[in-house]
């Protein structure tokens, strides 16, 4: 009996590896059981997503020293292209807007940070991966740096010193 379960959970744990190289064979595209995005079955919000990975996976490999300065550059003039037609696109299906003046790609970047940032306001990030961090703990859950110290708290009608233009 303990046999024949002990080959059950090894078949079926077999079956779970190869599930998506079988999928694969039979022509349809590879979907991961388990996807943190609900928009996977959307081909615009997918190819968003597969462009600022990419992105992300360059800066990655780059501040690891897997890619050289030139290559890095190469690839990051490429996906950044990349990402911002997936977004244009991901824009144009989300609401048709009408018709604006051409703006450049700084400009558009430009205009996704400061989204970003707007969205940003008030969360803590990891200062060595960027990843956003959760609740009050001491250390980043993707790269295991400690957080960053919580700002002193402010006395009681008192306000802390801003930095002027020359301060260090």
């Amino acid at each position: 009996m303990v046999i024949v379960a002990g080959l059950l959970v090894a078949v079926l744990s077999v079956l779970l590896v190869l599930e998506p190289v079988l999928r694969a064979g039979d022509g349809r595209a590879v979907v991961p059981l388990f996807s943190d995005s609900d928009d996977e079955d959307d081909p615009v919000q997918r190819r968003r997503d597969l462009a600022l990975a990419a992105i992300k996976e360059i800066e990655f490999d780059h501040a690891t020293g897997k890619l050289s300065d030139a290559d890095f550059e190469r690839l990051k003039v490429t996906y950044t292209a990349e990402a911002l037609e997936a977004l244009r696109a991901a824009d144009a299906a989300a609401a048709p807007a009408p018709a604006a003046a051409p703006e450049s790609a700084e400009d558009a970047v430009e205009r996704l940070i400061a989204e970003a940032r707007v969205q940003a306001k008030g969360r803590k990030f990891c200062s060595e991966c960027g990843t956003p961090l959760e609740g009050s703990g001491k250390f980043c859950v993707e790269c295991g740096s400690p957080a960053p110290p919580p700002p002193p708290a402010q006395q009681a009608g008192t306000a802390l010193p801003t930095p002027g233009p020359h301060s260090a």
